[in-house]
């Protein structure tokens, strides 16, 4: 699958990064709390994330710390194939631009650099391997080298460099502290076991939220169908997928006339097989394993949820009324919505930014709760969303601990704002509702041990199964469990035996 992922990270044209995980409030290096709220200013927008109660939540970092300009080396994937810096854009910035996002990046680093007498530095490796920058944190483990200072990397190949005890444990690392609002809830608490997590996520990556799914609905055919005011069913709680269905299922016409419905006619709804489908187990509110009372992983993927939410998934992308790419084509998928070929896709978050020339208004809403009874709306992150890990050769614990602390810090000050409250909900959205479904999609982003560190056994099966059109969602789970479970019993040992 992660293959897939870079097909669809080629088609990612303008930034589009973290948004929401995590926000905050602070600026210069002596005044720096007293100064954020003005220096939003600089961005052209307020950073209505930055709360005003957060401004007096100050990182807790050494006092007059001076790293006698260490070059904290941040080791990434490169941008090769994506022809827009897809994993480098909130790590380093050369000069102000006036782009907010790319000065965002820039002063919070001169501030970092600047409070901590640090330089930031970046490598980037060639993506057409996505395991170089792993690859590279296990060669230098190897030789006893301390050549990298924090990896950021792609979420399922992570979950191998810390199974083998290459990454430093983050609850042992001095001046993190998970519990403030920089740091991304959500991530760090699924992907722990026991007092252990090697892979987090906070604020100074602000891309991981690009792999959130949403849908997009064209508000021309909502009117021509006479659709209900959605943004009002989401607010109501009554967006499920059951309503999904019934919005979308009468709308289908042969537009060319030809007898036959083709991508040249008109569908209630537009999906691909590897962009969401696999969200509909998520949004349902399943995940492939849950925890224990000691905060361990088991797997509990088969449950009367995820088979009734199966049934439903099956039932919506076998319908008549949609439009089901078995194979992602973006051509298609974006030629059909733009052209009033389909009133509904599931899609991602970063997708929106591929529809912002199109000329038709759309809308943006959550993806459909299994019920109305579920509380909130869900989506899990797409595994090519990075996480974050400190490399096991670093010597410094406390350097580390106290520079991602104070990036992350920064990053909630200016970095989400700056994309999340400039970009996102000025540039590329159509509506003021647009921007609160926004909100309600980044408050249900989901992160799965066990699709982490699942190697592709279990936790792509819904998605299979539904690109095939086929029955068995219980059957085949079953008869792949015995693997998963010594998959999951191997990935506990190692988390186990690691110091």
């Amino acid at each position: 699958m992660p293959n897939i992922r870079k097909i669809l990270c080629l088609t990612f044209v303008f930034a589009f990064v973290f948004l929401f995980s995590c926000q905050s409030g602070e600026s210069e290096k002596n005044n720096a709390i007293e100064d954020s709220r003005a220096n939003q200013e600089d961005f052209d927008s307020g950073g209505e994330n930055a709360k005003d109660e957060d401004d007096e939540q100050k990182p807790d970092l050494p006092e007059n710390a001076d790293y006698s300009g260490y070059e904290f080396k941040i080791l990434t994937r490169g941008d090769e194939g994506h022809g827009y810096p897809a994993h480098t854009r909130d790590i380093v910035a050369e000069q102000e631009t006036g782009e907010p996002l790319n000065d965002a990046v820039y002063k919070r680093n001169r501030i970092v650099e600047d409070l901590l007498n640090i330089k930031v530095a970046m490598i980037a490796m060639d993506e057409s391997d996505e395991t170089r920058p792993n690859n590279a944190v296990k060669n230098a483990f190897l030789a006893g080298d301390d050549l990298y200072d924090l990896l950021m990397t792609h979420m399922i190949f992570g979950g191998s460099t810390a199974q083998n005890g290459y990454l430093k444990n983050w609850g042992s690392m001095p001046y993190v502290d998970f519990s403030r609002p920089w740091w991304c809830k959500s991530a760090n608490e699924n992907l722990s076991v026991g007092n252990k997590i090697f892979l987090a996520l906070s604020d100074l990556s602000v891309s991981s939220s690009d792999y959130a799914f949403t849908c997009l609905f064209n508000k021309q055919l909502q009117q021509e169908w006479a659709v209900e005011n959605l943004y009002d069913v989401v607010r109501a709680g009554k967006w499920t997928f059951d309503k999904m269905y019934s919005v979308t299922k009468d709308i289908k016409k042969d537009l060319n006339g030809d007898g036959q419905m083709t991508a040249e006619d008109l569908y209630g709804l537009i999906v691909a097989a590897d962009v969401g489908t696999l969200n509909y187990f998520y949004a349902g509110g399943d995940t492939v394993t849950k925890k224990d009372a000691g905060n361990v992983p088991y797997l509990d993927i088969v449950t009367e949820r995820s088979i009734e939410a199966f049934g439903k998934a099956l039932g919506i992308v076998t319908a008549e009324s949609t439009f089901f790419l078995t194979q992602w084509n973006l051509e298609n998928f974006m030629d059909m919505f733009s052209g009033n070929h389909g009133f509904i896709i599931n899609t991602n978050v970063a997708m929106i930014t591929q529809f912002r020339d199109m000329e038709i208004d759309f809308g943006i809403l959550p993806f459909p709760k299994f019920d109305e009874k579920q509380e909130k709306h869900l989506e899990y992150v797409d595994g090519h969303a990075p996480l974050m890990g400190i490399p096991a050769m670093v010597q410094d614990d406390e350097k580390a601990g106290a520079i991602v602390e104070a990036l992350s810090y920064y990053s909630r000050i200016y970095v989400v704002p700056a994309y999340y409250d400039i970009n996102l909900k000025t540039k590329f959205s159509r509506d003021d509702e647009s921007a609160e479904m926004l909100d309600i999609i980044m408050d249900g982003r989901v992160f799965d041990f066990g699709y982490v560190y699942d190697n592709w056994i279990i936790a792509f099966q819904f998605q299979e199964l539904l690109r095939s059109k086929k029955e068995g969602f219980v059957s085949t789970i079953e008869k792949n469990m015995p693997k998963a479970q010594a998959n999951l019993d191997a990935i506990l040992a190692a988390y186990e035996a690691i110091d």
